[in-house]
C-alpha cells in the first residue's frame, strides 16, 4: 500500500507543482527537452502506480517489484544527475530516497519469501530444481535468513533476574 500511496502522492504533487518540477528538469536538462522529459517521467510513474495497484488487487507480490525498482532507478538517475550538475542538496535527498526504496525492496522480497514458505508443502524439492529443501530459491532463503536475524536482533529481550 505504501508504494501506491507514494506514487499517487508523487503524481498529485507533480500536478500541483508542475512549474516547480519543470524548473527542476530545466536545471538538469536545459529548457528544450525538460517538458518532454517531465511528461515521460510522469507517464512512467503512472505505469508504476498501475502496476502496484494490479499487484495488490491480484495479490501478486511479484508485480510490486517493478514499481519499487522503477523508483529506485529514478532516484539513482537523479543522484547521478545531481553529481554532474553539482546539486549537493538534491544528491543527499535522492540518495536518502534511493536507500529507503532499497530497504523497501529487500523487506518486501524477504517477507514475500516468508509468505511463500508458509504456503509451501513440506518435503524435499524435486531433483534438478533450483529450489532448496524449503521450496525457496537461494536468494529467497538468504533474504529470509536476513529478516529472521534482524528480527532476532530487534525482538523482545529478556533480562536475567537480579538476585542479591
Amino acid at each position: 500500500m505504501f508504494v501506491i500511496a507514494y506514487g499517487v502522492a508523487a503524481l498529485a504533487s507533480a500536478a500541483a507543482l508542475w512549474g516547480d518540477r519543470l524548473d527542476e528538469m530545466e536545471g538538469y536538462f536545459g529548457s528544450g527537452p525538460a517538458s518532454g522529459i517531465l511528461v515521460l517521467a510522469k507517464a512512467v510513474e503512472v505505469l508504476l502506480v498501475v502496476t502496484a495497484v494490479a499487484g495488490v488487487l491480484m495479490r501478486r507480490d511479484l508485480l510490486l517489484v517493478p514499481p519499487v525498482a522503477g523508483w529506485m532507478a529514478g532516484f539513482a538517475m537523479f543522484a547521478v544527475l545531481d553529481v554532474f550538475t553539482g546539486r549537493w542538496g538534491g544528491l543527499v535527498e535522492h540518495l536518502a530516497y534511493l536507500a529507503a526504496f532499497v530497504v523497501l525492496l529487500f523487506l518486501s522480497y524477504g517477507l514475500s519469501a516468508k509468505a511463500q514458505l508458509a504456503k509451501t508443502p513440506k518435503g524435499p524439492a524435486p531433483d534438478g530444481s533450483p529450489r532448496g529443501p524449503s521450496g525457496l530459491t537461494w536468494t529467497q532463503e538468504f533474504a529470509l535468513q536476513a529478516i529472521n536475524r534482524a528480527a532476532a536482533l530487534t525482538g523482545p529481550r529478556t533480562r536475567p533476574d537480579k538476585r542479591d
